[in-house]
């Protein structure tokens, strides 16, 4: 049901205009119109300080990484609230100056984190390379040989050696191949190898000139790891790497001790900072006459009388409210405020994939909330799938953390409830489990056997639909008094009506005599129509006799579904009570149970969007958007 909505203008003296905006706040009912914010001067000092203590808190939270808002409660809110009753001067101030401080002491625990956490990584990449090479420097060392490292091109590998292999040092009398010059390579890549050499001290010259030549590049551990020879430093990289993981755990358990001490804290401060922000500026785009101020915007017409009570009771004679209806021309900038039965609020669910409904249009969620399962259930159609729905709804409710998951849980007990009526009137249990069983027999027909009456029966049920969204229609277009729209309702209304009733007259249920005035009606229904939308509007009338043929899939996926069911047991004919023939009947079951949910719930959307809907729904609206504190909803990060 769409709210009547009023145009409310609310006077006070320029002095209580922080006070009478706060409790306008409060009352989360007004929803502004478009404030214009040309006429005002530079933003003042205390916003930019409001502005700069958003940042910061946000920067806070997203340095704590904490994302809990799912689990900010009102009543947490409120407890937080009586700490900071205000943001005067002085509150500000203290509350930047804390803010300011637990930032510097974060951050230095974020920064010696990340210093360790490179720390490690330069560790393993370095220690890698140390433990390939460590019993090559130590055997090379204990002969009295000078080691080296370099990094080279895989590429250049081969000559290196080569070149090595050629060298033969003035006054050596040793050769590279009688153990004057030794090496021991490691590949790191696919184009990169490190290749340790050791010899005495006095090759080195040479052997280090050659390198260069060879674009090779002399690696030695990073500075900070070194002690003594590279032995030393080995053992003091082992030991770090040792060290560094306890102190890294000492520092995320102190984060997460932190997290979940002043994560929701910081999330309720930047909320509250959020909402005066909010206010101040609703402040200063006020109207402003003298040393009075106004504030306008649409209140639906059920809370004005709680809204006026609580200004007075405030403010007494010092506020003036003054409302009216909107005028003709304003029907477009009318916010529509939704209000349904709690019961069918998860309806709702299916608008928000639509353009936002326009105040003078048809609230269609009742209607949904009505049709949408009483189609779903007569595809799923059985009992043994709708007590499954029903344990999957209940499952999702009691986990849901979002109003999102809340609504699918709720709407799934109405899909559950729908699927076990029309199961019993099928007389489907799992298929034909029941019927083999406990000789349970359909109260109507078994839609697997008798296919005829499921189908007549489900475009009957299409053709009230249509014919109902059209009637909307017709109505909808009387009410905004646009002639055009009203005449192409009714002419596709009487082009269906001769149609039908020509069918029955040639069934026979009806005089022969007739038919010829349903030539008369089908000829009246055709002009309307053209009068109404032209000559395109032809096609419409085609399309909505295809819409009324399209729910003959209510039936169609209604049956392939008890036939698949029915062919998961004929497995246990087939292959016994064996272990294998349950597992197959059990898979194809759970196999037809996701298809009976996700396509009967695709379908039956389907006939709302195109083939119901599109009858009478008008979008092009402005949502509802009340000036307030957000409560009972679960915030989110914007």
């Amino acid at each position: 049901m769409i709210l009547d909505m009023l145009r409310i203008a609310v006077w006070g003296l320029s002095s209580d205009r922080s006070r009478i905006v706060k409790v306008l706040h409060d009352l989360g009912v007004v929803h502004l119109v478009q404030m214009d914010m040309k006429h005002q001067n530079k933003e003042p000092s205390s916003l930019k300080s409001l502005h700069k203590m958003r940042n910061l808190l946000l920067g806070l939270i997203e340095a704590l990484e904490w994302n809990s808002w799912d689990n900010l409660t009102d009543e947490y809110l409120e407890e937080q609230r009586k700490f900071i009753p205000d943001f005067s001067d002085g509150v500000l101030k203290a509350l930047q100056e804390s803010l300011e401080e637990f930032n510097e002491r974060l951050n230095k625990l974020k920064n010696r984190q990340i210093e360790l956490k490179t720390q490690m990584e330069k560790l393993r990449r370095v220690l890698k390379i140390a433990h390939h090479f460590d019993s090559f420097w130590r055997s090379e060392h204990d002969k009295g040989n000078v080691v080296g490292f370099w990094w080279i091109y895989e590429t250049n590998v081969s000559r290196l050696l080569s070149r090595l292999k050629a060298l033969e040092p003035q006054g050596a009398g040793s050769s590279f191949e009688t153990g004057g010059l030794r090496y021991h390579i490691a590949k790191l890549s696919e184009s990169e190898s490190m290749i340790a050499l050791a010899g005495p001290p006095e090759w080195f010259s040479d052997v280090e000139e050659m390198m260069q030549e060879e674009n090779a590049v002399r690696w030695t551990p990073p500075e900070e790891f070194v002690v003594g020879d590279f032995l030393a430093s080995v053992k003091h990289m082992e030991k770090l790497y040792e060290e560094i993981p306890r102190e890294l755990s000492k520092i995320e358990a102190e984060l997460k001790e932190t997290r979940d001490a002043w994560g929701p804290k910081l999330a309720a401060i930047y909320i509250f900072v959020e909402e005066r922000l909010e206010e101040a500026i609703v402040e200063r785009s006020a109207k402003t006459e003298g040393y009075m101020f106004c504030i306008e915007g649409w209140i639906p017409e059920v809370e004005l009388k709680r809204t006026i009570s609580a200004l007075k009771n405030h403010f007494g004679s010092r506020v003036l409210l003054m409302w009216r209806r909107p005028k003709d021309t304003e029907w477009h900038e009318v916010p529509t405020a939704l209000l349904n039965p709690p019961m069918f609020r998860s309806f709702e669910l299916f608008l928000k994939l639509m353009p936002p409904l326009r105040y003078t249009g048809i609230d269609p969620t009742l209607l949904i909330g009505i049709f949408f399962p009483f189609f779903s259930g007569c595809m799923v159609g059985d009992v043994g799938y709708g007590v499954l729905i029903a344990f999957a709804a209940y499952f999702i409710k009691k986990r849901a953390k979002s109003k999102l998951w809340a609504d699918v849980s709720n709407i799934m007990f109405f899909v559950a409830f729908w699927s076990v009526a029309w199961g019993v009137l099928f007389g489907e249990y799992f298929g034909d489990v029941g019927k083999r069983l406990f000789h349970l027999e359909p109260l109507w027909v078994e839609r697997s056997h008798v296919v005829m009456p499921v189908m007549i029966f489900a475009v009957s049920v299409g053709l009230g639909h249509v014919v109902f969204g059209l009637v909307l229609g017709f109505i909808q277009g009387l009410k905004g008094k646009r002639k055009h729209v009203w005449l192409e309702k009714l002419g596709n209304l009487l082009i269906l009506l001769a149609l039908v009733g020509a069918l029955v007259t040639l069934k026979g249920w009806l005089p022969r005599e007739v038919f010829v005035s349903w030539g008369v009606v089908l000829f009246i229904g055709v002009v309307l129509l053209i009068v109404g939308g032209g000559i395109g509007a032809l096609a419409e009338s085609i399309g909505a006799i295809g819409n009324v043929l399209s729910y003959v899939r209510i039936a169609a996926i209604g049956l392939s579904s008890a036939i698949l069911a029915a062919v998961a047991t004929k497995f246990l004919d087939v292959l016994g009570m064996s272990i294998f023939g349950l597992l197959l009947a059990l898979a194809l079951h759970l196999l037809n149970f996701v298809l009976a949910i996700a396509g009967s719930s695709l379908h039956s959307a389907r006939l709302h969007y195109v083939e119901f809907l599109g009858k009478f729904y008008e979008g092009g609206g402005k949502p509802y958007k009340p000036f307030s504190r957000r409560r009972l909803k679960k915030w989110k990060k914007r």
